[in-house]
């Protein structure tokens, strides 16, 4: 038996159990209060309360003090999932710590990376890996934290990734999403046709049962499925897979939900295949995220490993390594300049006496002066040159609002039955501002695609959707950046020479 444990904002999620040939087998699942403001977005901000609310569970619930894994959504703690060749585990290694490097470029000072395999690819000769990237002092405070409260830890992971993971199985073959809501956090997890695509997570701020919340579940919704249109995918979304929430308060969101947009199936996350709950299983939609964590993980470089190695290497060139390789160095310099000197010292007195000749030379001297005098007058020149070259291509590029890119939105939106309002233009900066509405949301979104793939505009950008007061219509903002123009080419050098 092992326990995973996950922290929320508000509470403690323990899945004390065994991982079973497809899934997972849980034997108990607890939850215990967190005081208020102690973790944020899995980040401690009450050491002290935090240990003290680990081992109250621990002991009402007399559960073993080894074997703990925990489960963190925090942005702290970043994962994401590439594809690397058959390799080593330590060519792997290798590869992964190059890859985060590159994807989490100035977020990290002083980071380790973990990683496990989730799947192979033989004929390919492939391997897709989850790599979780996190800064030292925050993976230390955790392992401190637990020891303190008399735990060892076994592993740390992130859990959106683990139950995208889990739910793979029960997703083959569907388009579907996937909604877990942790107090005012919702993660959503799209696949489609069984291939996973996309997770984020963001913040809803209206209460369960409520129509404000079906609207902001909507909302999100609604985003997949712009992401669905902007990546050219010929799926359609109406299955939401819904955690977090109770069956009474699932089936009031689908009702609500029904009356804003009929294609929209929303229904209870039920356990997936090979899992087995054995107190109750009506707890499952609230422990997703530990019992996630029970099953069997291809761990080859756990990041509590990789921070070992980490601190070892940190050692090691901080004690004898570094006292020795100064003096190697230094011995080897001498040696070098000691045979160096015996050889060539003759040789070079000789070439010294002639330079220092050629140089007191008067003509020597007049020539030197008046090369740096030419070589300053062609440096201004060449500033000068150059600043009016590159004001000549700012012209030649900046772009033209002219009727022709009115023209261009009108016609997208005829296309769609989109009405559109142009707000304002800035000269400065390039950008439009407009007002798209139309009573379907899909025609909007299939707009907005069409502006995104238009060659006149760099940047398209959108914010949230609004709905008239008698429901009838629904309204966006939209943001077009002019892309520059292409720069003509001048043909004047070549007419002459003809």
């Amino acid at each position: 038996m092992s326990e995973v444990v996950f922290l929320s904002n508000t509470n403690i999620q323990i899945a004390v159990g065994a991982s079973a040939s497809d899934g997972a087998k849980v034997s108990k699942l607890i939850s215990a209060p967190l005081p208020e403001g102690a973790v944020l977005n899995g980040v401690v901000m009450n050491p002290d309360a935090v240990i003290e609310a680990i081992k109250i569970a621990w002991q009402a619930n007399k559960l073993s003090k080894s074997e703990v894994t925990l489960i963190l959504n925090s942005p702290q703690l970043r994962a994401n999932r590439t594809d690397t060749p058959l390799l080593p585990d330590k060519k792997t290694t290798e590869f992964v710590t190059r890859e985060s490097s590159d994807a989490d470029y100035g977020r990290f000072q002083k980071p380790t990376t973990g990683w496990y395999i989730v799947s192979k690819d033989n004929k390919a000769k492939t391997q897709k890996v989850v790599y979780e990237t996190a800064e030292v002092d925050f993976v230390n405070k955790y392992v401190d934290i637990f020891d303190m409260a008399g735990l060892k830890l076994k592993s740390i992971h992130n859990g959106v990734q683990l139950a995208a993971e889990y739910f793979t199985k029960q997703a083959a073959g569907k388009t579907v999403l996937y909604m877990i809501l942790d107090g005012k956090s919702l993660v959503t997890i799209f696949f489609a046709e069984g291939k996973f695509y996309y997770d984020s997570t963001s913040r809803v701020f209206s209460q369960p049962g409520t129509p404000e919340f079906a609207r902001e579940i909507y909302s999100s919704v609604s985003s997949i499925r712009q992401f669905i249109s902007a990546q050219h995918l010929n799926e359609t979304l109406k299955d939401v897979l819904f955690a977090g929430l109770t069956y009474t308060q699932v089936n009031q969101l689908a009702n609500d939900i029904l009356n804003i947009d009929s294609t929209v199936e929303i229904s209870l996350v039920q356990p997936p295949q090979g899992t087995s709950i054995g107190n109750d299983s009506t707890q499952f939609p609230f422990f997703v995220y530990p019992i996630a964590g029970l099953r069997k993980i291809d761990e080859r470089m756990p990041i509590l490993k990789s921070l070992k190695e980490t601190q070892k290497k940190k050692a090691d060139g901080s004690g004898l390594g570094k006292l020795i390789i100064p003096f190697i160095g230094i011995a080897a310099v001498l040696a070098v300049v000691y045979i160096g000197c015996l050889t060539i010292s003759a040789q070079k007195k000789a070439e010294l006496k002639e330079l220092e000749s050629y140089n007191r030379n008067p003509d020597t001297i007049a020539k030197v002066n008046e090369y740096d005098a030419m070589y300053d007058n062609m440096g201004e020149m060449g500033k000068i040159q150059g600043g009016v070259d590159l004001l000549k291509e700012y012209i030649d590029t900046y772009p033209l609002p002219n009727s022709s890119v009115n023209t261009k939105i009108l016609e997208a939106a005829k296309k769609h039955d989109v009405s559109i309002t142009f707000n304002s233009y800035s000269a400065t900066s390039g950008v439009f501002n407009i007002t798209a509405s139309s009573p379907i949301v899909e025609d909007i979104n299939m707009f907005i695609a069409d502006l995104m793939s238009m060659d006149i505009f760099e940047n398209v950008d959108y914010t949230g959707y609004d709905i008239s007061s008698d429901g009838s219509r629904w309204h966006i903002n939209v943001i077009c950046t002019l892309a520059a123009r292409e720069p003509v080419e001048d043909t004047s050098s070549e007419e002459e020479a003809n």
